[in-house]
């Protein structure tokens, strides 16, 4: 009770105002930059989407040279400043580290230099920041033990942070392809029963896609591309499901390239992928609302109980105590 004997009820009424008040705009602010940010990675997307659209009916070599110098000059800068050794012993790996970071959307031609670098130098770079906050800025002494603890610290979250960031950027980018595929392909049937090519009918649905998934809308983009300048149509459609690492684009290129191949009909197989795809995103749904209740059951006991208690019981106690 000494704490309220000190706090007057006015400024405590103040400070809960304006926390409410803070919290009031908050929220009202949030879905607005949400949507703002949505409509830049759109305009981001529709950019890419011109620009490979271009560089399709132009097919200009220019910019193909441009890009390639540009990706070799910097491939070189990181070469020269890793150890040849290094480089050597995660050549082996380059494959698999370029097909994870093209599935989290990252597809510079010095990617995977560059991810490299960051491996290496991170975890150095990240001991030396957390040694000067923790002596310079928070005043700790400048004792083994301090310097041990901070730079082993800096040095963990450096060897840990790159990889997680990749495994949850590619998450993401999965669960967006995931909740609009279905949509994608009633999108795509609509299309191919209009009397779109396959071609005609990708691009038309980057563009129509894109409002409700731009990871989804790239993808589509980019294989749209491949497929008009590649000369093996079949990679282009494989390259889509190296991109997005998901069984459910693997069965509907799988029925694409039969297309492609035998001239079966694409119609009936959309149809039959866009009901299990549905199915599946239903049996998700219904996974994740029985997975609901157990985990809300830790959050009521420590967060919610303790509240209620408190509302029921405090008056009772206030007026013994006043009694």
């Amino acid at each position: 009770m000494s704490f309220f004997q000190y706090v007057s009820p006015v400024i405590l009424a103040t400070a809960l105002m304006s926390l409410a008040g803070f919290l009031l705009v908050l929220g009202l602010t949030l879905p607005k930059l949400q949507k703002e940010n949505l409509q830049r990675r759109l305009a981001k997307v529709a950019i890419e989407h011109g620009g490979m659209r271009t560089m399709t009916h132009k097919k200009s070599r220019f910019a193909a040279m441009l890009s390639a110098q540009n990706g070799k000059s910097s491939s070189s800068l990181i070469k020269r400043l890793l150890p040849k050794a290094l480089m050597e012993k995660t050549s082996g790996d380059t494959a698999q580290l370029s097909k994870r970071l093209k599935m989290a959307g990252i597809r510079s031609s010095s990617a995977v230099q560059t991810y490299i670098a960051i491996r290496v130098l991170g975890p150095v770079v990240l001991a030396g920041l957390a040694v000067f906050y923790g002596t310079l800025i928070l005043g700790k002494e400048p004792t083994f033990l301090n310097f041990l603890f901070l730079g082993g610290g800096g040095g963990v979250a450096g060897v840990l942070l790159p990889p997680l960031i990749i495994t949850n950027r590619i998450q993401k980018r999965q669960l967006s392809i995931q909740s609009a595929w279905p949509d994608a392909l009633d999108l795509l049937l609509i299309c191919i029963e209009s009397g779109y090519g396959i071609d005609a009918a990708l691009i038309r649905l980057s563009e129509e896609i894109g409002m409700q998934s731009p990871e989804l809308a790239e993808e589509i983009s980019l294989t749209a591309l491949e497929l008009s300048y590649l000369q093996d149509r079949s990679q282009a459609l494989e390259n889509l499901v190296e991109r997005t690492g998901l069984e459910q684009v693997r069965h509907v290129v799988g029925s694409l390239k039969q297309t492609e191949k035998y001239g079966t009909d694409l119609g009936r197989a959309l149809r039959v992928h866009s009901k299990e795809s549905r199915d599946l995103r239903l049996e998700r749904a219904k996974q994740k609302a029985a997975a609901l209740p157990p985990k809300l059951t830790v959050p009521m006991i420590l967060f919610f109980l303790p509240i209620l208690f408190v509302i029921i019981i405090a008056p009772a106690i206030i007026q013994i105590i006043y009694e």
